[in-house]
């Protein structure tokens, strides 16, 4: 269907049964709004919006942007219709006493037409962005302020609204996000829990292979289960999660036919797919793991938490040493709200054109160098296999240090790098014929590199082959190649991709951060 919403447009609102109000709440409605699904077309979503007590600010409520845990697959988990677990409302009201609107999507797919695609964080991030978008529309004074908080499978949800929140949404004011005992390293969740044979069943194990039929069509897990696993399997497309708990309870992994399930390659290509990249984000992240989880082990956790920090990801975790999977929520509560509030309280992250500045810092140590650009170069293309004595690795180098020797001139001090105050004086004064003159010979280089079909323009799959190159997920690739795509063509010639970096560098929200990759 063809819509002329755009997301985050408020579609219906009616207020919530008060028997689903957080404790603080003193309004609280069930929105639905303008979605979009896995494939690019327009989708109704709901969510729970709360608002909270007392006087808001000058320039409206912040708003966390709530990602819930697993419900299930159905439209009976949707907990705009059903409510929280009393665990997780209780978390949600410490946001709201905090002086937050709550904005908490039911993700596409649970209280809509489905289907729900389950772990892919790809799909529900912008559900979850969205929602914050719907929130501003509901007639109190909300801000662009804003925090992405999620539990469990809103945890993982939550970090890929990390990676692309930003990007996506330049007009509201993103500033980080909680991700409470997100299931990372899927592979390595699933191969603890389903390890010991006369271990427990775990209700995610049966709900994981169902949701992900979702993403992954030809993926058929009833060929792997017991008869047992595969009555599971079927219940746990329709059940609520307390109810599939209830189903698993005596339940081992040898009966229901998962043991060693990440043997199988199918299994475990699905699973991967559905894992949280790591990759330095641009905004903080508050982590938490609990020891006595029995659904997300702390250690993968904790794993994650410190790859992130060694890609420049400035990270706050937090081990739990007495809670367990959902006692996660109560123990980090106060710590979360806490942490979060000063993100929310400082200045702007950046001023627009700094934007390309940060993208451009490739050591992020506040400079830019020379170094900076033979790093880009080399680093594309290596990741594309090119050897790099040939002609159109040459090309693509001499292109990346044209580009430096055009942004030395910003140099005023002389001391062979960029400051960003340099950078920002040095950009007001170039116009667009400079641009053309600086960009041109990289523009044509990259495109020459990945151009495999020679056709002189790029497809949307090579530019999707050189955004992986730059690590850039798809969902970013694919907003990139819309926005460089202005006449519509189903491919990108060079100008404009000149026109597009012309506009990163000055700070617009233009596409070109797939020239230097994650920043």
């Amino acid at each position: 269907m063809r819509s002329t919403h755009a997301p985050g447009t408020v579609l219906r609102r009616t207020e919530l049964p008060r028997d689903l109000w957080p404790a603080s709440a003193v309004a609280a409605y069930r929105v639905s709004y303008r979605g979009t699904d896995y494939s690019g077309r327009p989708q109704i979503v709901t969510a729970s919006v709360f608002v909270p007590p007392g006087t808001p600010p000058s320039d409206g409520w912040p708003v966390i942007g709530y990602a819930h845990g697993t419900t299930g697959l159905g439209l009976a988990a949707a907990p705009s219709r059903t409510g929280f677990l009393r665990l997780e409302l209780d978390h949600i009201d410490g946001w709201l006493h905090a002086g937050n609107v709550v904005a908490a999507t039911d993700y596409e797919g649970l209280s809509a037409p489905g289907p729900h695609p389950y772990f892919n964080g790809e799909a529900v991030a912008d559900d979850v962005v969205d929602a914050v978008r719907a929130a501003r529309g509901i007639d109190h004074p909300v801000g662009t302020r804003w925090m992405v908080v999620g539990f469990s499978q809103g945890g993982h949800a939550a970090l890929h609204v990390a990676l692309m929140a930003t990007g996506y949404a330049p007009e509201l004011d993103f500033r980080g996000g909680v991700a409470l005992c997100p299931p990372v390293y899927l592979s390595d969740l699933v191969t603890q829990l389903t390890r010991d044979p006369d271990g427990q069943l775990s209700p995610i194990v049966p709900i994981l292979l169902a949701g992900l039929t979702t993403s992954h069509p030809a993926f058929d897990p009833t060929t792997l289960l017991s008869g047992i696993g595969r009555g599971l399997l079927d219940r746990a497309k329709e059940a609520t999660f307390v109810d599939l708990m209830r189903a698993c309870a005596g339940v081992t992994n040898a009966a229901a036919g998962v043991v060693d399930l990440t043997a199988e390659p199918i299994v475990q290509t699905v699973l991967t797919a559905a894992t949280v990249p790591v990759a330095r984000l641009d905004r903080p992240m508050f982590l938490a793991g609990a020891d006595l989880d029995r659904i997300v082990p702390e250690a993968l956790v904790d794993r994650y938490a410190t790859a992130s920090a060694e890609s420049g990801t400035p990270v706050h975790y937090v081990r739990c040493a007495d809670a367990d999977h959902a006692q996660v929520l109560d123990h980090t509560r106060h710590d979360a709200v806490d942490w979060a509030r000063a993100q929310l309280t400082e200045d702007a992250i950046a001023e627009p054109a700094y934007r390309a500045f940060h993208a451009m810092d490739a050591t992020q140590d506040g400079y830019l160098r020379r170094d900076d650009f033979e790093a880009f170069a080399l680093r594309l293309i290596q990741a594309l296999r090119h050897s790099p004595g040939t002609a159109a690795a040459r090309a693509v180098r001499d292109g990346y240090l044209r580009l430096w020797r055009g942004l030395s001139a910003a140099d005023t001090n002389g001391d062979n790098r960029v400051s960003a105050a340099e950078y920002r004086q040095w950009i007001h004064g170039r116009t667009d014929a400079d641009f053309d003159d600086l960009l041109r010979p990289l523009a044509e280089s990259v495109l020459t590199l990945v151009d495999t079909n020679g056709d002189g323009v790029l497809s949307r799959d090579e530019f999707h082959h050189l955004c992986a190159a730059c690590r850039l997920p798809r969902q970013i690739a694919d907003r990139e190649f819309e926005s460089l795509d202005t006449d519509h063509s189903g491919a990108i010639d060079v100008d404009e991709i000149i026109v597009g970096l012309r506009g990163f560098c000055r700070g617009a929200e233009a596409p070109g951060q797939w020239l230097f990759g994650r920043f």
